[in-house]
């Protein structure tokens, strides 16, 4: 029986006990593994040269990270980037979202979530902790008119997928078919003129108005394990 290939992750930090942590933590999931360590976004870059990771773990903090989000982008657009952030910085998380990264995590976060963002992210779904996703979604700026346009309905598939939920989840959620979520879907990026969650996220942000329900009520709950601050 054959197994899916490992998820290969380089991360990008300039503490190397935080890098350490993230390396332990990635060594108990048997299909991820850490191909590569960088303490500069520079050094990062001439790792995605040689080493052609899935996912690069950035330290949004970092200088230059910004700009190696764009650098990879036009030369690694395969390469998935999941931001890792001790807070949730606006203008990192806006222009990140504009240049397609895959998701924005807190390094707060619990081991256990860090895994499954990593799964997340390097199979293509947007990845958000609750608080960056109820940040982005409420920006006190002006509405959108294309969003204005969408139904009671379109805007409750949008909640869901903008907290980073699969198509199925949000089926299972709303109590509808996935045939009838894909519909939806389509509808709302035709609505707002987009073709990727990243680029729905991007549009909307700063810019939701419609009441949007807690992570809480809406987020299943998880089991706690180890923070990733204690996993070193």
């Amino acid at each position: 029986m054959s197994t899916a290939p490992a998820i290969r992750v380089v991360t990008v930090d300039d503490q190397a006990i935080f890098r350490a942590g993230i390396k332990q933590i990635c060594s108990a999931a048997p299909d991820i593994t850490v191909a590569g360590e960088a303490a500069r976004c520079g050094d990062a870059l001439v790792l995605c040269d040689r080493l052609r990771p899935d996912l690069l773990l950035l330290d949004g903090a970092l200088p230059g990270a910004l700009s190696l989000i764009a650098q990879l982008r036009e030369h690694h657009h395969d390469v998935g980037v999941l931001i890792l952030a001790d807070r949730v910085d606006e203008t990192l998380l806006r222009r990140g979202l504009q240049l397609g990264i895959m998701g924005y995590v807190l390094k707060q976060v619990e081991a256990f979530d860090l895994i499954q963002a990593i799964r997340g992210a390097a199979g293509g779904l947007l990845t958000l902790t609750p608080e960056v996703a109820t940040f982005a979604l409420s920006r006190p700026e002006q509405p959108e008119p294309a969003q204005d346009m969408l139904s009671e309905r379109e805007q409750a598939v949008l909640s869901l997928l903008l907290h980073g939920m699969s198509n199925n989840t949000i089926a299972a959620r709303l109590r509808v078919s996935r045939a009838t979520v894909k519909f939806h879907l389509r509808n709302i990026y035709s609505k707002l003129g987009v073709c990727s969650r990243t680029e729905a996220l991007a549009v909307v942000y700063g810019q939701r108005r419609a009441a949007v329900a807690s992570p809480s009520e809406m987020l299943p709950e998880l089991p706690r394990r180890r923070a990733l601050g204690v996993a070193v």
